[in-house]
């Protein structure tokens, strides 16, 4: 069989894709979500299972003068209730939106900010969440909030993400915070987010398994992650 010449710059240009252009923390984050919800409802024993819930979950009463001790549950819940779902249908929305949004911010961000990012968000929502709901029993979980702060750090990007090369991530410029609401259809699309997260917190399509998965939370998430990515993103003045 004769051998065909091939054409080196052609082969260099096109390098072979990765089937999957995620970036490794955010397969952690899917990872450690997935496996808590299933060892939670099909592994751990009830007793354990109550346990994971009611250290993890975060309860606004738990921030009270009359109710405030500084232990386990306090430390970890402001964050870890990012890891807890209600159900699967919880769980996967908020995994497929992770996946659409925080791709090109993690790309952008590294590992290291990625997970700082994380935590910041979270703290935002439930700093909102406690603001509304100041000592209420109800326990607020999911990723939702961490989730949303991936989408306002997006926004400061007009969205506009490297197709070229989806592992550079978001393509600068970071806007200014007015100048990212300029953008073309930033405020269209933050609008619609806004209305489908109240549908969904508030529980109109009856999709929330009996947990809440307050919509505030989520603006809470949302604004922390348009503002922090204006301090995590070392590109912005290159």
């Amino acid at each position: 069989m004769e051998n065909l010449p091939v054409d080196n710059e052609l082969a260099e240009e096109k390098p072979r894709e990765p089937i999957f252009n995620l970036p490794a923390i955010l397969v952690v984050f899917v990872v450690i979500c997935v496996g808590m919800h299933i060892l939670r409802n099909s592994v751990f024993s009830q007793q354990l299972a109550e346990w994971v819930f009611v250290t993890f979950a975060y309860f606004p009463i738990r921030f009270t003068p009359e109710f405030f001790t500084l232990d386990l549950p306090t430390l970890i819940s402001p964050v870890g209730h990012t890891f807890l779902h209600g159900d699967w249908t919880h769980l996967g929305m908020n995994m497929v939106w992770l996946v659409a949004f925080g791709a090109p911010v993690a790309y952008r961000l590294g590992a290291l900010r990625s997970i700082l990012f994380w935590i910041l968000t979270a703290l935002g929502a439930v700093i909102l969440h406690t603001i509304i709901y100041y000592g209420d029993t109800v326990p607020l979980i999911g990723a939702s909030g961490a989730v949303s702060g991936f989408l306002g750090g997006a926004a400061r990007f007009g969205f506009k993400a490297n197709r070229r090369n989806p592992r550079a991530g978001l393509a600068g410029p970071l806007y200014g915070p007015l100048d990212s609401l300029r953008q073309r259809g930033v405020i269209p699309f933050l609008a619609i987010w806004m209305v489908l997260n109240f549908a969904f917190g508030s529980d109109v399509l009856g999709l929330s398994g009996g947990a809440s998965i307050a919509w505030e939370a989520h603006i809470g998430g949302l604004i922390a992650g348009f503002f922090a990515i204006g301090y995590l993103d070392t590109k912005r003045h290159k």
